[in-house]
């Protein structure tokens, strides 16, 4: 039945257009009867068109669908209104790789490692009031311009902003000759002194920045999360090298169960912490 409707449509379609070429014809002078054989001529030619032009430009569709996603995921992460735009296509196919429905929000997303979501890091920083960081030692965010934070933190001021650092003590029996061995150190003693190193560049920012607080824990690390507001990334410590090669999750506050919780995990162990002061002073 369907093919039928569409050879009826396609006939009234073919008589449209070969009434419409021969009075085009006509109007510039051929007789009738050159004007019904070039319509004839034409109309043959221009099926031929259509059906070429019916295959490729589904073709043409894809491969530009493809280039326009692939233009709008590589995005300069200062831009804000691209990274927004980057985050509606991210979640439009998310949406319909799960089968979800448009109005769903994604409260949790994965990353293969910190290294591909470091740019929404940094988005996230620059824009959040509430900061609070569970790390080992916090050079990678703090520890000189080359680190992704520390610009952005000494420009972060203000008695509306809190920025919390929670960072391993170099003193944490968690400091191990198997441990230095696996991260490519020569010595327990010597991931010790890098340690110190970066717990000294932190003290440092925290003078130059008064909404910059930080504290050392001497427990053994399972998870890094580093929270902005209401977005959290998380990774567990489960092989060296953590940013290249463990998953990185965000997750938002509209997943109240696992951001509650790990929210909570960092406030217990900030009571439980300590002043860096106290490292110096022989705690270690």
């Amino acid at each position: 039945m369907k093919n039928i409707i569409e050879n009826i449509i396609a006939a009234i379609i073919v008589g449209a257009l070969s009434t419409a070429i021969g009075l085009l014809l006509r109007a510039f002078g051929l007789s009738t009867q050159m004007s019904v054989n070039v319509a004839l001529f034409a109309l043959p030619a221009l099926a031929a068109i259509i059906l070429v032009s019916r295959n490729l430009y589904p073709r043409y569709q894809r491969f530009l669908t493809i280039r326009l996603v692939r233009k709008a995921l590589s995005v300069n992460p200062s831009d804000e209104d691209a990274v927004k735009f980057k985050e509606r296509v991210v979640g439009l196919v998310t949406r319909d790789v799960h089968g979800g429905e448009p109005n769903e929000s994604y409260s949790i997303r994965v990353y293969p490692n910190q290294l591909d979501c470091e740019s929404k890091i940094c988005e996230a920083f620059r824009r959040a009031k509430k900061v609070k960081i569970l790390t080992i030692r916090g050079e990678r965010y703090f520890a000189g311009s080359r680190s992704l934070l520390h610009d952005m933190c000494l420009a972060k001021r203000g008695d509306d902003l809190s920025i919390q650092v929670l960072v391993l003590s170099p003193g944490s029996p968690h400091i191990t000759e198997q441990l230095a061995t696996s991260l490519g150190h020569t010595s327990a003693e010597r991931t010790r002194r890098k340690m110190h190193n970066t717990l000294n560049y932190l003290k440092h920012l925290a003078d130059q920045n008064s909404s910059f607080q930080m504290k050392c824990y001497d427990e053994m690390p399972n998870f890094k999360i580093l929270l902005f507001d209401n977005v959290m990334f998380v990774s567990a410590y489960i092989q060296p090298d953590n940013d290249r090669y463990t998953k990185m999750f965000r997750i938002t506050r509209e997943e109240p169960l696992l951001f509650t919780g790990l929210e909570r995990s960092f406030d217990d162990l900030w009571i439980r912490s300590f002043s860096p002061d106290e490292v110096a002073g022989g705690r270690i």
